[in-house]
């Protein structure tokens, strides 16, 4: 297994900024900025993985920004200030849903980016979102739906030539609603020029359809759901350890899963950054051994392994070793492994580092394991 050590230097500078730096890394991070880089591997692989904001607050924290090339610091100064206004307009519209969904007494806990770059990530901008994430319980569809639909959302999509959001049928909501693991999407048009279109996804299970072999009731998610206030509005996340256990589900299935590998999105480092940050700050608030418990109880040992086993070679420790030890599957091949959603898994050419860097892997992918996939699309999109 190729090391952190072992990649570029371009490809490490990647990573070690893609989270928050502690202050010892200071240093690290000065050197490498002294030697040669190639920025035009850097900075893409930063874009493409959603960390330039990341980086460039790290920069400043070490005092390091005015190292970068002028147009470099325009660069990223410019995306930061764009995504100070989008992401701030995206939470103020979430705050919005929530007062709706407080004054029913729904209980639709918030998760992913607005969850993270609100009480996680250093900065509202540090961590890019492109959607409102929510889970709800099934039996809540319809007050759910109502209350969005009263606050001007529509389950449609969008014609981006006219400019309008076209509502779906009942037929493919439902169909939507049974193929997938949420209820068709909605949206509504706005007049910020970073976030034309406001985009709510409601999630009714944090797993897939189709072949999937593990089962998490999303009424016991939420029933352990824990209250919080954004601009002093109440809202729901879930519970320390469900949080972790809806992360890595959600970086797993997308890793893994062909539907996303097709399309490049299977591998990107903010993923794994979430998971690491997450953890990093409530390291404390976490019951490691009721954690280990309620993994063992879901049979989802797998997945959670899959997801610190590679926090860990990209970020360094930060699982305690008797839980990586409690959760550690006998067979580790799987790690390698994709298109799960077959019967037989295919397993990667290259090694993670390698796969997580290099858009050609979509190259070497096994077409004749597509099946799941066109059957996943066929369900989803008629």
């Amino acid at each position: 297994m190729m090391k952190r050590e072992d990649i570029s230097i371009e490809r490490q500078l990647v990573l070690l900024t893609a989270v928050e730096m502690d202050d010892s890394q200071g240093e690290t991070l000065k050197n490498m900025l002294s030697g040669h880089i190639e920025w035009s591997e850097a900075i893409y692989q930063m874009v493409t993985h959603r960390t330039l904001n990341m980086f460039r607050y790290n920069l400043k924290k070490f005092g390091l920004f005015h190292l970068m090339e002028q147009e470099l610091q325009r660069l990223m100064n410019t995306q930061w200030g764009v995504f100070k206004e989008r992401n701030s307009f995206y939470l103020s519209k979430l705050v919005e849903i929530l007062q709706e969904f407080d004054k029913k007494n729904l209980v639709v806990p918030i998760l992913k980016g607005n969850l993270l770059a609100s009480i996680v990530y250093p900065e509202i901008e540090t961590r890019i979102f492109n959607d409102l994430d929510m889970l709800m319980k099934l039996e809540d569809v319809t007050p759910v739906v109502q209350t969005l639909e009263s606050i001007g959302y529509i389950q449609g999509n969008y014609d981006e030539e006219n400019d309008v959001i076209v509502e779906v049928s009942r037929k493919e909501k439902v169909l939507h609603q049974m193929a997938t693991h949420e209820i068709h999407q909605f949206l509504k048009l706005s007049e910020s020029k970073f976030a034309k279109l406001v985009e709510v996804d409601v999630n009714h299970d944090i797993l897939w359809k189709g072949n999937c072999p593990y089962k998490v009731l999303t009424k016991d998610l939420i029933e352990r759901a824990v209250p919080i206030e954004l601009n002093n509005t109440r809202g729901y996340m879930l519970d320390y350890i469900d949080n972790i256990i809806q992360l890595s589900c959600h970086l797993f299935k997308e890793a893994c899963l062909m539907i996303w590998i097709a399309s490049l999105k299977d591998l990107k480092i903010y993923k794994f950054a979430d998971l690491y940050m997450y953890i990093r700050k409530f390291y404390g608030k976490i019951d490691w051994n009721a954690l280990v418990d309620r993994v063992k109880e879901y049979k989802l040992e797998k997945i959670i392994f899959y997801n610190f086993y590679y926090i860990e070679l990209m970020f360094g420790e930060i699982v305690p070793k008797s839980v990586m030890e409690s959760l550690q599957p006998e067979d580790l091949e799987y790690l390698d492994q994709y298109a799960i959603e077959n019967k037989e898994p295919s397993k990667w050419e290259f090694d993670f580092f390698t796969r997580l860097f290099d858009v050609n892997r979509i190259l070497s992918i096994d077409k004749s394991k597509a099946e799941g996939m066109t059957r996943f699309l066929d369900a989803k999109f008629g």
